[in-house]
């Protein structure tokens, strides 16, 4: 019985098929039924979690590399430096592109198997509460497939029972109305069944919180590309759900959300749903993924966590971020290592080098032990939904009903003051003025920020020129000051001592969006549209984003504009409190200037409306008559 067991689980939920006709496995006769095998809670729950298992799927066509990060570039924050490999990213891909296969083929192996638990449950003798809240899980994950589908490809099949046979192939597309609302009726049916993420005490599996921030940007998604405004009252239902819960909140360091996702370390407050890698939570391991050696700062060491860095900052994306904004050198990698070695000297790239950057949200130095030698792999978690993602969809939707208000903006000044370090540092040194420069210094004079009620001490260090202090570069801002600290030099060995006056941030008048009055529904979606990629840079949204306000393509080819002009201009969206706009370096040879924008001008010359989606797989086109060759997506 048990080799029937196993080879049950193989035939009907451990295959990743890789054409249409995979849907069709049939059960042999000398198996057993899964009417039998979903007998115990134990059996269901496995069955479950093959239905889970196609947000990791080590073929690393979803979230171990494709869908993390392929998938969602190369927009205006984030692009691949290489083509290899990489081909969606730089838009020069066939529709017979394995990734696009792959990835199509992973989200209906889910549905299948997704499809064969819920017709198999009504007949399980496990306890009605138990299968309902499975019943719960599995509506939801086959909903969430069908949202990745129709969100890259528009309209597809609509599968909703178990292949029936070998000649069940026949699946034709159908409109994306449909399929957007067979999502929100799973979805709205899932929010009553699943638990709540205070059973769970995990971010690995769907609970309550997870639905409704789903049900919410799906919600949002519904009303750009279907072009109807009535669904954002719905989308804002749904995420004030999840803000009035109260079961959730930011955490303080933006940095600690991703080191805590390489460390294994479950942030359930900010972290609403997370695909789990190599997680220690036996119902929710996924194996490995992939995308944590693709990015980040390059290294090739690989005892100390291998990062290939192949995904880059714009130079437009880095001048985005507003002065004092601590998000952006987490986000885009302000060092490079010596020799690309982790162990290696970090050196400091200089400010007016603004291209080319690492995305680096997260770093392989942070993760667990078992992943250290390990090459190309790891176990870092991916966040699928963050609480800062529902606060900023609550604003939006908020504007586009009601316009400003202080409800909308308190909700992105929540997200913009975690980002500037108000909950981690309170409020700090922010810069210093030079009030005498003195005379006489041979070497630079040490700095000392005493007094003005700090909780952690300023630290600064002095530059000279011709014997004269010229700045004080801050290499540690402080925190809880409560007035502006005072500022020493060390005296010369001859000559007068320096002096220097602190300034302390304001959050008020340099973080805070100011109130209501101050904007119209029009600059405050552009405000939001920022700050989405502000927040949300390089987690795989921002392309489907851009998709929903039908702004990808005009985005697109503004970035290949402000590239051939050897400019970083911005595109994202108006600045309230910009960074001072810095040109490339003048460096021919500079991978963080010039270099770094020819390096960055192929995804955008490439692009085109057929960019808009992604294709039909060619293998689909050939194995199923449903969809005949001439209704491939528009220019594939």
């Amino acid at each position: 019985m048990k080799k029937k067991i196993l080879f049950l689980i193989i035939i009907f939920t451990g295959s990743a098929f890789t054409s249409c006709k995979k849907f069709l496995t049939v059960l042999p006769q000398d198996s057993v039924s899964p009417t039998t095998y979903y007998s115990t809670p134990a059996q269901l729950t496995s069955a479950l979690m093959d239905v889970y298992s196609e947000l990791g799927n080590t073929d690393e066509s979803t979230y171990s590399r494709f869908l993390s990060l392929e998938a969602g570039t190369s927009t205006d924050d984030i692009y691949a430096r290489s083509s290899a490999n990489v081909s969606a990213a730089c838009y020069n891909a066939s529709s017979s592109y394995a990734n696009f296969t792959n990835c199509w083929n992973d989200m209906y192996t889910g549905i299948e198997r997704a499809n064969l638990l819920l017709a198999t449950l009504p007949n399980s003798p496990v306890a009605t509460a138990t299968k309902n809240e499975i019943m719960g899980e599995a509506l939801f994950l086959r909903a969430y497939y069908y949202f990745i589908l129709v969100s890259y490809w528009g309209s597809v099949p609509l599968k909703l029972v178990p292949t029936a046979g070998p000649t069940d192939i026949n699946f034709p597309r159908v409109p994306k109305a449909q399929i957007y609302n067979k999502i929100i009726t799973d979805m709205t049916t899932a929010e009553g069944l699943v638990n709540s993420s205070a059973v769970w005490g995990t971010t690995g599996r769907v609970s309550t919180d997870c639905v409704d921030g789903i049900l919410a940007r799906v919600y949002l998604s519904a009303a750009g590309r279907l072009g109807n405004p009535a669904y954002f009252v719905q989308a804002k239902n749904y995420a004030q759900k999840v803000i009035s819960g109260g079961m959730h909140s930011l955490n303080a360091d933006y940095t600690k959300i991703f080191i805590n996702e390489s460390a294994k370390v479950e942030d359930t407050q900010e972290c609403i749903w997370e695909v789990e890698f190599y997680s220690t939570n036996p119902e929710v391991n996924f194996n490995y993924e992939r995308f944590g050696s693709t990015i980040g700062i390059n290294n090739t060491n690989t005892q100390a966590g291998f990062m290939q860095g192949l995904y880059e900052g714009t130079g437009t994306y880095y001048n985005s971020f507003g002065k004092g904004d601590l998000r952006r050198d987490w986000t885009l990698a302000p060092f490079y290592y010596t020799g690309q070695v982790i162990t290696g000297a970090p050196i400091t790239i200089a400010a007016t080098a603004v291209w080319g950057r690492s995305m680096a949200k997260w770093r392989r130095q942070y993760e667990t032990a078992s992943s250290y030698g390990v090459k190309n792999f790891g176990g870092t978690n991916y966040p699928l939904l963050r609480y800062s993602d529902v606060l900023l969809m609550a604003a939006e939707a908020d504007n586009e009903i009601n316009g400003p208000n202080a409800t909308n903006i308190g909700y992105i000044n929540m997200v913009r003051e975690r980002g500037y370090g108000i909950n981690l540092n309170g409020v700090y040194v922010s810069s210093t003025t030079i009030t005498n420069a003195g005379t006489g210094y041979t070497v630079a004079p040490t700095v000392t920020f005493t007094g003005g009620g700090g909780t952690r001490t300023a630290v600064g260090t002095a530059t000279i020129s011709g014997g004269k202090v010229t700045a004080i570069i801050i290499t540690d801002g402080g925190a809880g000051y409560t007035s502006s600290p005072t500022v020493t030099f060390s005296a010369p060995t001859t000559g007068t001592t320096a002096t220097a006056t602190a300034t302390l941030f304001n959050y008020t008048t340099q973080c805070d969006l100011p109130v209501a009055a101050n904007w119209n529904q029009a600059t405050l979606r552009q405000e939001i549209m920022l700050e989405r990629s502000l927040e949300l840079g390089g987690e795989g949204l921002r392309k489907m984003d851009l998709y929903r306000w039908g702004t990808f393509y005009t985005v697109e080819k503004n970035m290949y504009t402000y590239i051939t002009a050897g400019q970083a201009a911005y595109s994202i969206g108006p600045l309230l409190f910009p960074a001072t706009p810095l040109a490339p370096t003048s460096s021919a040879t500079s991978t963080y200037g010039y270099t770094g924008q020819v390096s960055a001008s192929t995804p955008y010359n490439n692009v085109s409306m057929r960019d808009t989606c992604f294709p039909i797989p060619i293998s689909e086109l050939q194995l199923n008559p449903g969809i005949p060759t001439a209704s491939q997506n528009t220019g594939w």
